[in-house]
């Protein structure tokens, strides 16, 4: 009987690797598209990641399949990575997976001492289901229509697996402020694309712990890197602001993935000045961009996360017809807290 070994991954794999991901009954089952060039898998393989951690699998001396763990480069995610593999189809049953998630789970487990390990897997690949459950994986929910495959819209399941996390603190939602007076009626107020010049008003608020503690991101983010993220943005995204007297008062964003199979979808985010919460300004944020979503861009599906003691903004989503379609238990870490967070979809026929 051939013996497994599971190794780092080393440039010279990428042609196996690439003859592996492009069968069109491994690539349905991932992100991949069959079409992938050889040039591209060799130059993922040449492109180094200090927060990704991959392996490959090795049976009577050919590599058959990949496995990769890759740890959240956000300080407040810190503690969580994100798991995928593969395996040849003639090489299934074998124990190849089970052994390549052994090794990625010792990397997590004892050498990063991860928290959370989460993945997502379609709903219809019972035979991965039942080893990441192997594993203590176990659903967190369902996301619908979140990528094209076999000519139709399907959905995933995301899995987590927990290690030393039910002990630790949860956080609760804050109290919230004053709700402010109404806008005056002549008060001028905007919905409009972002503008350079906008970078300085929203970071006034943006390294507010009450705002930043709902985004998974600092409180103490310096000016620059802040307006660059802002002036550069990914491609496929789009970005508006709430102007009150002229100001930048709040900020919404639609980033469209590149995977041309998940084109159909964008993931949404948002803030808004605290000054200015509860006078309906978030709510003309979020309709102007699902107008954008639907009536221009022809998305199918919108997806967010939020944190779920953040009942306001749950609130607000629920209003615009995303649903709560799972938790992700222990997510996020900040003011010395651990977060939950929902993961909402707004799903368009």
């Amino acid at each position: 009987m051939s013996t497994i070994l599971v190794r780092p991954l080393h440039p010279d794999d990428a042609p196996t690797l690439h003859a592996i991901i492009t069968l069109p009954q491994v690539a349905r089952n991932l992100l991949q598209i069959p079409g992938k060039t050889l040039a591209s898998t060799i130059e993922w393989a040449n492109k180094t990641n200090p927060f990704r951690h991959r392996f490959v699998a090795k049976y009577g001396g050919v590599v058959v399949g990949m496995g990769s763990l890759t740890q959240m480069d956000r300080p407040r995610l810190f503690h969580s990575g994100t798991l995928g593999l593969y395996v040849h189809p003639d090489y299934w049953g074998k124990g190849i997976g089970t052994a390549i998630m052994a090794q990625l789970l010792d990397a997590a487990d004892n050498w990063l001492n991860l928290k959370r390990v989460e993945l997502d897997v379609f709903t219809d690949n019972a035979a991965a289901i039942r080893l990441y459950e192997k594993f203590g994986f176990v659903s967190e929910g369902v996301r619908r229509k979140v990528a094209f495959r076999d000519g139709a819209l399907a959905d995933d399941l995301c899995m987590a697996r927990l290690r030393n996390a039910t002990h630790l603190p949860i956080a609760e939602a804050a109290p919230l402020p004053p709700k402010p007076s109404p806008l005056p009626t002549n008060t001028p107020v905007t919905i409009r694309p972002y503008q350079t010049e906008d970078a300085a008003a929203l970071h006034t608020f943006f390294i507010r712990p009450d705002v930043t503690r709902t985004l998974n991101r600092m409180p103490y983010q310096e000016f620059i890197p802040f307006k660059e993220r802002l002036d550069k943005p990914p491609e496929s995204s789009h970005h508006l602001v709430a102007v009150v007297n002229g100001q930048a008062v709040g900020d919404i964003f639609l980033h469209i993935p590149p995977n041309p199979r998940l084109k159909h979808s964008a993931v949404l985010g948002m803030a808004l000045h605290p000054d200015y919460w509860g006078l309906g300004l978030g709510s003309r944020l979020m309709a102007a961009m699902l107008d954008l979503a639907d009536n221009w861009l022809n998305l199918q599906r919108v997806e967010l996360t939020v944190n779920s003691h953040n009942a306001a903004a749950i609130r607000l989503y629920q209003k615009h017809g995303f649903i709560i379609e799972g938790t992700k238990h222990y997510h996020g870490y900040g003011d010395g807290l651990w977060a939950h967070s929902h993961f909402m979809g707004r799903v368009r026929d």
